[in-house]
């Protein structure tokens, strides 16, 4: 029972309850902090305590006003966005461009002296970082740091994940009608950002027909007019590709293409609207190729035509029409800093302060091989028994998408926003997604055995392998077509490679006769250049890389650490010689390992401990780490993560998207 006080209006006094779930009776929701309020909802961070781990969650809370007020209609609300969430969530691995539901049900409490059933659901938490965590946050932080919103590749990227996002939406049924920057939320940088649609408060699931009269639906400037006049049977996924124009001219200026519901509404009058020209935010390489974005003004013109028979019907088509003109602008060179999040906080910057929890427990009949990352809370792992998907909550075994039947999957890497290459048993690469294979690509002639790969298969990729008398082979990827391999003689095994720069690899590993490998591979040029390597290292296990700074780690037995930036080479060690099996780079470039039961992180006074657990006794054979973020994933399936000691109100509450997910409709 939660006890609210009747003038309580941000439900302080929910913060420190537990929510029990409904469906699964070892779990509890633990209300953490308010992100925000809206009008008719408190969203909170909390944790999901369950007896084989804890993780993030966000519990989305209907306000107790608005319980009363609505009566037995409440339900519906919830259920709305649960039905439309969990339609999503039925294959594995899910649709990655949109948020995860994980839990929904209702909660006896008392307002004042009246008592009160209160809905909520639970949703993925999404990890924003410096960078801010809505698209609001991003262009804003994009204006600041560059002078103009998102450049042509990131805006390409951008309305090619909400696209895809809008696409699985409607293929469910559902149509999202508050799409805008403020529920689009963001992870990662760089190659790795990732757009996620979230909010659906005011979705219609096919099969849900039951709203509330009377009351405007949508965000103005966002909501097309069939929406923003109430006309149901008007109402499409064409509504939510009016919303997708609107949310593509923002994130390509900055500023608002309607700044009204009135001006919507002149939608219906006049095919005119405002050119990205006219912003100051537009980005250079755009602003000089006035035909590109005059296409751009056409394509966005008919996304947002006011009349439902002249507009655009699917998100994909305007993708389509939208992406050529922003792939081919070729991109101004940016500074460094550009891709930079800001320095972090002296008290962000000391791990020892980290606070540090387990999401999963080992398992006993799990064996990781390698995984490949996708945001926060996603990832796909090559186990021993096949494919498993970790959904941010538990490992989903992946038997469907024509994978089943498959084993020996040695290595897995991410090419895309829910998309990875795989290497197994099987002489070619697999590209698989939320779909299933996507394609397959044919290993080079003589292959005999693959063990890693990293690069990207659109541009430069580099294939580690063996010929038929077992030596090491590099093999480059480029324009769709193998390039002739490269044998290393003397190289016993390559343990690990990572893109150094524009056109070379860092490899590393062990020689023939004993003692480790490291080297940089021009990919292009066929050439090898060794790096020399200290005496008495066994073996180089696992490197990383920064591509833009040009900057590299290995690691590997007896503690030892090579780092080369540029053309320096730095050696240091870790005290007691630990046997280190992953490595990772977090954006400010410090490097962070790992060995069984301990991670790393070397800072400006060298090489500290940040975490230990002597229970945890198998090998760390992943690393995820971002700004006050580090997760470990284990040989045998445990999750560690770490979180800085700054207080997530201070990250989340400006960075979070106020909740409208129980508006009334």
């Amino acid at each position: 029972m939660i006890r609210i006080p009747h003038d309580d209006e941000m439900m302080r006094a929910v913060v420190g309850s537990e929510i029990p779930s409904e469906v699964a009776p070892d779990v509890l929701y633990k209300i953490e902090q308010i992100l925000g309020k809206g009008g008719m909802s408190v969203a909170f961070l909390a944790t999901r305590r369950a007896s084989d781990g804890d993780s993030r969650v966000v519990v989305k809370l209907l306000r107790p006003p608005m319980a009363r007020k609505l009566g037995a209609s409440v339900s519906n609300l919830v259920r709305k966005e649960a039905v439309a969430l969990g339609r999503l969530n039925e294959r594995t691995p899910p649709t990655p461009f949109v948020v995860r539901l994980v839990d929904t049900g209702e909660v006896d409490a008392v307002w004042g002296e009246l008592a009160v059933k209160l809905p909520w659901i639970a949703i993925e938490y999404v990890h924003g970082g410096p960078l801010g965590t809505t698209l609001v946050q991003r262009v804003k932080q994009s204006l600041k740091q560059s002078h103009h919103a998102f450049d042509a590749r990131r805006a390409a990227h951008a309305v090619e994940c909400i696209a895809s996002g809008l696409a699985a939406v409607h293929e469910v049924g559902v149509i999202h009608r508050d799409l805008t920057p403020n529920n689009v939320l963001c992870t990662g940088a760089a190659s790795d950002e990732l757009f996620k649609i979230a909010d659906f408060g005011v979705a219609r699931p096919e099969g849900v027909h039951a709203t509330i009269d009377g009351q405007v639906r949508g965000t103005p400037g966002f909501a097309a007019p069939e929406l923003a006049v109430g006309d149901d049977g008007n109402l499409g996924p064409w509504t939510d590709v009016f919303s997708f124009g609107a949310t593509i001219f923002y994130l390509l200026t900055g500023e608002l293409l309607f700044a009204s519901r009135g001006e919507v509404l002149r939608t219906l009058e006049t095919p005119t609207r405002r050119s990205i020209l006219e912003c100051t935010g537009l980005a250079p390489e755009l602003r000089d190729n006035l035909r590109v974005c005059k296409s751009i003004d056409l394509v966005l013109a008919w996304a947002t035509a006011g009349k439902v028979d002249a507009r655009l019907t699917e998100a994909l088509a305007l993708s389509a029409m939208i992406l050529p003109h922003l792939q081919n602008v070729r991109p101004k060179p940016q500074p460094l800093r550009s891709y930079m999040p800001p320095r972090p906080e002296p008290a962000a910057a000391n791990e020892a302060r980290w606070a540090w929890s387990i999401l999963k427990r080992a398992s006993a009949d799990l064996h990781v091989r390698s995984v490949g990352w996708d945001g926060y809370g996603r990832s796909l792992a090559a186990t021993s028994e096949g494919l498993a998907f970790w959904d941010g909550r538990d490992w989903r075994r992946i038997a469907e998408g024509g994978i089943a039947a498959r084993r020996g999957f040695r290595f897995v890497r991410r090419i895309g926003p829910g998309r990875w290459v795989l290497v197994g048993d099987d002489p070619l690469l697999l590209i698989y997604g939320s779909k299933g294979v996507e394609g397959e690509v044919e290993a080079p002639r003589h292959t005999q055995g693959m063990s890693a790969i990293a690069g990207d298969l659109d541009d430069v990729t580099v294939l580690v392998s063996t010929n038929e008398s077992d030596v090491p082979c590099l093999t480059t990827y480029v324009t769709q077509r193998w390039l002739k391999s490269l044998p290393l003689p003397g190289v016993g095994s390559v343990s690990s490679i990572s893109r150094f720069d524009e056109s070379r690899f860092i490899v590393c590993g062990r020689k023939t006769a004993g003692g480790a490998w490291a080297a940089l591979y021009s990919a292009l040029d066929w050439e090898i250049e060794e790096i020399e390597v200290p005496d008495g290292v066994p073996a180089y296990i696992a490197c990383a890389s920064h591509v833009r700074r040009e900057t590299a780690i290995i690691v590997g037995a007896n503690g030892s650490v090579l780092t080369r930036e540029g053309a320096q080479v730095k050696y240091t060690s870790i005290p007691g010689d630990p046997f280190l099996s992953a490595v990772a780079l977090d954006p400010f470039g410090r490097s962070w390992c790992a060995t069984a039961g301990k991670l790393f992180v070397c800072g400006d006074a060298g090489w500290t401990l940040a975490w230990e657990e002597p229970s945890a006794v198998s090998p760390v054979v992943s690393l995820l780490v971002d700004a006050g973020l580090c997760i470990a994933v284990t040989a045998d399936g445990m999750l560690i993560e770490g979180r800085g000691p700054r207080p997530m109100s201070d990250e989340i509450s400006n960075s979070f998207p106020i909740p409208r997910i129980f508006k009334n409709d």
